[in-house]
This record gives structure tokens, C-alpha cells and sequence, in this order.
């Protein structure tokens, strides 16, 4: 008999004990994000930068052997080590649905994901897939994998629709999975001016899931990027919980300075958890943090641990599961990171002498100030200038692609391209001992179970 880990009262459970879950996000491995992989644009521009360079299967070649390079069994030896007993794995729907060719689903979604699955049960490591993109965007931002900062997906139900089934597709697939933890039904939405469609929307995706699965928690994350819980309204379904994230300092970057005093930051991470956590007292629901971390400085990492230790510290305090953001990437925010010299961190570091996410958002704000100055714009609210900013960023996307990341490419040949995700073999990273060390204490005394054959 399989023992799935179901949602009792505020606890997570696994054969009627309570479990804490803690562990790492493998962001930008089935999603791209520009700032972790330190190439700009979204994930589908970056994709028609290679393919414009490159050709159509040269392109398909790249992002295979992407994939296939960035996580493999080694690196789940290595999170083993770490203690980590849950991964939360970031996806795209593209990995499934071809914009082009609706009503079928792609075989190459399962072909991943399935491997990764193989290994989490090997492991004994919990899967936590998590939807970050969907069709329009369902948040404004780079991370939905959107063209236009608009979240169009709260404004067409054909697209809502779509992910419905798709949800009901995986959930048919993967049933019977034991060391799949649950469904992250959908990333950091942010509704604009539709707040009533986000209940709506989870309970059809509820209602899909349980059709054909009993077996899994369903994970529904807050509005405003996961940070606000008070439009979900009524749960009905026994087995769902809550999942929030958690940025202090991106939310007051003052937060993250040398010179804050230290009893004082920590007085207000608490504060600001207990703002957000509180939901699960307020929906009788566990919680899942299901992303929290810090920019890393290489010439100060102890500031970074600092303010990773005091947040874990808060919510191991709470007993609250979390996953870090994230297990690797160019070397931002990421415990591993390619070696200084390989062939990728070359690429960005060349790259990011003219570009870089905070530059990319100080430009649309400078856009935004010069479309200030005629007169009419004092008109505007503060919350249609930070929607129209979000659109100013989205502009950039194809300047920076054809301008900068696309003759970046133009100097690699086919064959030097194709070499350039071994980078992400865990063979050819570092990572920071520090990290590791902090995941190794933060994760002692959880549920760990040994290693299977497969």
C-alpha cells in the first residue's frame, strides 16, 4: 500500500504523522527566467533568439540538451546530502501545449518530467510541480513567461480552459505517484482587476484533478504574487492547502542593507510572516513557503546566509514547510552555480554588461517618467503607473533580443552553442559550502527516508 501525504487540520501528514517539508525550487530548468540564466528576455523569446540564430532544430537541440544538463541523477545525490526531502519544480505549458496545434497535448512534457519523477521516488525526495506559466500570462511579469504585461489569461476563459484540462491530463498521468507531493495549480497570479476569477478558476481545476485523483494535495497560491490569501474565500476540497511566498526585501529593499540593525530586520521578517502565514490559522489549512531567498554577493556571502538563516530560522520557529529559490542558476540567488570560466558564464557575464533584471525594471520606470511629463499623466494613479510600467518592461523584450542576445549568438558556431548547457552539469558547478551547510542544519530531524533501487 503507497502512503500519499495528505492535508490534516494545519499539518501535513504521511501515515497519520505529521511531516514538515524543506527543500529547494529547480527554477529555470522547465521555465527560463532571464535574471537566473543571466541571458535576457522571457523564456519564449529567448527560445526565438536561438531558433532566428540558429534554425528550428538546432534550437530543439539546445533546450534538449539544456534540460537534460541541468539536472540530473548526481544532482540528486548531492540535494539528498543537503537533507532537502521535497523539490518544487517550476514548468511551462508550452512543455505540454503547442499554441499552434491545440486540443493535443505534447509527448515531451511527460519525457521529462517522467525521468525527474523516476528519481524522486529513488530518492525518496517529494515532486511539487508547480504551473508558472500559462497561456496570456497570469501575472504581469517576466516569470509568467509574458510578452505583452498585461495577465491576459484572467481576461479569456478559452485560456483558462485550456490549463483546466491540461491540470486533469497530469493529474491522470501521475495518480498514482507516491513521492508526488501535490499540484502547485499556478504561480504568483496577480488579477489586475478580476479578483473573483481566481476562486472560480481554482475550483474547476479542484473539480478536473478529483475526477480522476484522490490521492494529492492541491496547492493554491495567494493573489498579488502569492501574498495575499483574503479573495480565495471557502475551501471545500478535504486534501487542499495554502502556499505563499516570501521576499521581504524585495517588498522594503532597506531590508537588505549592511547597515540595518539586526534586531530590528528581524523584528520586521517576523512581522511581515506573520502577516502573510496567518492564513493558516484564518482557512484552518497547512502552508507551504514555496519560494524565499536572498541575492547573493560572491564577495559576501556571509550577508546572504545571514538573512537566509534568520528566515529559515522564522519558519522552522513555525513549523512551516518551505522551498528555497533556488537549488542553481548563473550565479545570483542559486546555491550552485556553472564555474567562473565555463562556457556559460562567459556568455552571461558578457551579456550582463548591458543588461540585468534591475536595470531592465529602472529603464521602464525612466519610460514611464517621460510619458509623466505631459500634462494629462497627473491624471494617473499610482496602480495604473505600476501596470503601465509592467507593459514599458515588456517592450524591451524584442530590443533586447534582437539588439543584444541575438548578435551575442551570431559569434558562437552550432557546435559551440551545443556545448554551452553542459555548463549546468553538476559536474562542471560549484556551490556555495556555506549554503549547504546552512540547508544541512535548517533540514535535520525531518521526515528522510533512505534511498530505493529503481
Amino acid at each position: 500500500m503507497k502512503d500519499f501525504v495528505k492535508v490534516r487540520g494545519t499539518e501535513f501528514v504521511k501515515a497519520g504523522r505529521p511531516v514538515l517539508f524543506r527543500g529547494l525550487g529547480i527554477g529555470s530548468w522547465l521555465n527560463l527566467e532571464h535574471f537566473m540564466v543571466g541571458l535576457p528576455t522571457p523564456d519564449n523569446q529567448l527560445r526565438k533568439a536561438v531558433a532566428s540564430v540558429f534554425g528550428e532544430e538546432t534550437a530543439r537541440r539546445f533546450f534538449d540538451a539544456f534540460i537534460r544538463s541541468f539536472v540530473t541523477e548526481q544532482d540528486f545525490s548531492f540535494l539528498k546530502s543537503l537533507g532537502v526531502n521535497v523539490v518544487r519544480v517550476p514548468f511551462n505549458y508550452r512543455l505540454f501545449i503547442d499554441d499552434n496545434a491545440p486540443g493535443a497535448y505534447k509527448p515531451e512534457g511527460f519525457a521529462y518530467l517522467d525521468s525527474l519523477m523516476d528519481l524522486c521516488e529513488k530518492y525518496r525526495i517529494y515532486l511539487l510541480p508547480d504551473l508558472h506559466t500559462v497561456p496570456g500570462g497570469q501575472n504581469p511579469d517576466w516569470h509568467s513567461d509574458n510578452n505583452s504585461g498585461i495577465p491576459q489569461f484572467w481576461h479569456y476563459k478559452v485560456f483558462r480552459d485550456q490549463i483546466v484540462g491540461l491540470w486533469g491530463h497530469i493529474a491522470e498521468h501521475w495518480k498514482d505517484r507516491e513521492y508526488l507531493l501535490g499540484y502547485d495549480l499556478l504561480n504568483e497570479p496577480y488579477l489586475m482587476d478580476a479578483p473573483a476569477l481566481l476562486p472560480e478558476f481554482y475550483q474547476e481545476v479542484t473539480q478536473a484533478i478529483r475526477c480522476v485523483d484522490q490521492n494529492h494535495i492541491i496547492f493554491l497560491e495567494g493573489d498579488n504574487f502569492a501574498m495575499r490569501f483574503d479573495c480565495i474565500g471557502e475551501i471545500t476540497d478535504p486534501n487542499t492547502a495554502l502556499s505563499f511566498h516570501y521576499y521581504p526585501t524585495v517588498w522594503e529593499p532597506e531590508l537588505f542593507g549592511k547597515a540595518y540593525d539586526k534586531a530590528g530586520r528581524q523584528e520586521k521578517f517576523r512581522e511581515i510572516l506573520e502577516k502573510i502565514a496567518s492564513v493558516r490559522e484564518d482557512l484552518h489549512r497547512p502552508v507551504l513557503c514555496g519560494e524565499a531567498g536572498y541575492d547573493i554577493d560572491p564577495n559576501d556571502v556571509a550577508h546572504s546566509m545571514e538573512l537566509l538563516e534568520e528566515t529559515l530560522s522564522l519558519f522552522n520557529d513555525r513549523e512551516i514547510s518551505w522551498t528555497l529559490w533556488c537549488y542553481k542558476d548563473a550565479r545570483f540567488m542559486g546555491l550552485a552555480y556553472p564555474k567562473s570560466g565555463s562556457p556559460w558564464m562567459r556568455l552571461a557575464e558578457r551579456a550582463r554588461k548591458r543588461w540585468d533584471h534591475y536595470k531592465e525594471r529602472q529603464q521602464a520606470y525612466q519610460m514611464i517618467g517621460h510619458i509623466g511629463e505631459y500634462p494629462e499623466f497627473s491624471l494617473a494613479s499610482e496602480a495604473l503607473k505600476e501596470a503601465m510600467r509592467f507593459r514599458q518592461q515588456a517592450i524591451l523584450y524584442r530590443f533586447q533580443r534582437e539588439c543584444i542576445l541575438e548578435p551575442l549568438l551570431r559569434e558562437y558556431s552550432k557546435e559551440e552553442l551545443l556545448e554551452l548547457p553542459k555548463s549546468f552539469l553538476l559536474e562542471n558547478c560549484q556551490f556555495y559550502p556555506e549554503y549547504a551547510a546552512l540547508l544541512q542544519r535548517m533540514t535535520a530531524g525531518i521526515l528522510s527516508e533512505p534511498i530505493q533501487s529503481i
